[in-house]
């Protein structure tokens, strides 16, 4: 008995030594999350820069600059620690996952740690508070003069923001109404079709500049003091890299810098409020030029390897093979029968936490966010594609079979020399409107922070608070993209049909 416990032994200790080699690791990556940043020599910030003066678009030289309180608050945490700053702007309810992707280092975007968001991401201590708003029409203004009185009105705030948590806490009477940005919520506001928003008491200064209708409603939200807090998210266990930016956060604070960058960045989102609309054509027409060669150059990324992938789909859902016939089946039935974007975040959250893409600028786009989505949506509409191809296949007369088996080809050759060529053919102006359409379905891209045209509208109309212009530019350029393509297809299709009479 003792000789098998001893011959045991070995194995026993081994599995000591794995467990504590573990628990050491995993202690060693709790306390790397600085050194990690300091060997990079560059530190890695999200944002939703949407929210002026915290963070904002503004044109440098011709070029897009994310700048704001927020911005500077993390270039000097950058240069206390002696590395570059790079900076990233999407959605803001898209933020804490990618913190939880450790995507980025921190996010800057007037966080408020809840309890709810403290089980999933690290927080740094308060650097600033602000006080919330009810921001309302002129008209509307006299009714509003305390909580009970939004009772059954619609009230809107920013998707996942701490707005729509007071929102939903504190106003509980009132009917919620969620929106993806800020720009949005204001947009709403001033049209009537909400009855009044909830927002930062700095930004309502912001925007009653720019729309005289709007006006801060009297009435008092009464919230703790620590929802008004402000903190920078961190990826969870950032033990090392919290501890030191607290430092460098009170050093600020000591000195003062706080209030000077605020009050730098309150009269520089001011600068956005003369923008008429053609002078906001002539700052961010390069910006928008650079989403459409982006939509475009997605667009034909995607189509071109979605067809590639369409044609193999396509082959197996035809095969004799029952299994190989229902797994396409069954991948182009999931595909289709869920919605695009759904697949999108779930390429760009899942390959992520997979692989680890490298962070490499390509005309302005981030190869970590342009590969997932590329991928989505090639793989969206190679569902589409195999079904286009499939009805194309069986268009072709049988005869055509028949004639290949005649002259000595087996069925695979006969499939490649014969029915696909003509297939093709026969379903390349399908394709011509699949790429149109793919033109329009690049604007899901926009939720993962690609800089296409739907992207650069919502960067624009953030920074200079002109909604429908923004928005109208992006449609008479999607327009314009659209009706090339509609008309190279027509012309196209003109000559296959000129050269089949031929």
């Amino acid at each position: 008995m003792k000789k098998r416990w001893l011959s045991k032994l070995p194995i026993l200790l081994l599995g000591l030594f794995i467990l504590l080699a573990g628990t050491i690791t995993g202690y060693a990556e709790e306390d790397d999350s600085l050194q990690k940043v300091l060997d990079r020599g560059t530190l890695i910030v999200g944002t939703s820069a949407d929210n002026p003066p915290k963070e904002f678009i503004r044109m440098n030289n011709g070029k897009e600059e994310i700048v704001g309180f927020d911005i500077d608050v993390a270039k000097e945490i950058a240069k206390e620690l002696g590395v570059e700053l790079e900076i990233t702007n999407m959605k803001f309810d898209g933020l804490i996952p990618s913190i939880q992707t450790n995507e980025f280092d921190m996010a800057l975007a007037g966080f408020n740690p809840t309890p709810e968001r403290r089980e999933i991401v690290g927080f740094s201590n308060p650097y600033h508070t602000l006080p919330f708003v009810i921001l309302t029409t002129k008209d509307k203004a006299e009714v509003f003069t305390s909580v009970d009185s939004l009772t059954g009105k619609e009230v809107a705030a920013q998707k996942g923001s701490t707005q729509e948590t007071i929102l939903n806490d504190y106003l509980g009477n009132a009917e919620p109404v969620a929106l993806g940005k800020l720009p949005e919520v204001i947009a709403e506001i001033n049209a009537g079709t909400v009855d009044a928003g909830v927002v930062g008491w700095l930004t309502a200064q912001n925007y009653l500049d720019v729309y005289p209708n709007l006006t801060i409603a009297d009435v008092e939200i009464e919230v703790p003091e620590e929802k008004t807090a402000q903190v920078i998210a961190f990826p969870k266990e950032s033990n090392a890299l919290i501890a030191r930016v607290n430092e460098i956060i009170a050093e600020m604070e000591e000195k003062g810098m706080m209030e000077e960058l605020l009050d730098k960045n309150i009269e520089l989102a001011k600068a956005g409020d003369s923008q008429d609309s053609r002078s906001m054509l002539k700052t961010y027409g390069p910006l928008f030029l650079k989403g459409a060669v982006t939509t475009i150059g997605v667009a034909i990324i995607c189509v071109l390897f979605g067809t590639l992938l369409g044609i193999l789909i396509a082959l197996l859902r035809i095969s004799s093979n029952k299994l190989l016939k229902a797994l396409a089946t069954f991948y182009i039935q999931v595909l289709r029968g869920t919605p695009a974007l759904l697949q999108v975040f779930i390429f760009y959250f899942g390959l992520s936490m997979i692989v680890n893409i490298p962070s490499i600028h390509v005309w302005g786009v981030n190869l970590a966010r342009l590969i997932p989505g590329c991928i989505a949506l090639s793989i969206n509409s190679s569902a589409y594609v195999a079904e286009i191809i499939r009805s194309g296949i069986n268009a072709v007369d049988k005869g055509q079979s028949e004639a290949g088996y005649s002259l000595g080809l087996n069925k695979r050759m006969t499939m490649r020399e014969i029915i696909l060529p003509q297939a093709i053919r026969n379903i390349l102006p399908a394709l011509g409107n699949e790429f149109i359409s793919m033109i329009k379905e690049t604007s899901l891209l926009s939720v993962i922070a690609v800089s296409e045209l739907m992207f650069v509208a919502d960067t624009v109309k953030a920074a200079t608070y002109r909604t429908m212009e923004s928005l109208f530019i992006a449609a008479i350029i999607y327009f314009c993209m659209t009706c090339v393509v509609s008309l190279l297809v027509a012309r196209f299709e003109k000559k296959l049909a000129h050269s089949s009479k031929g």
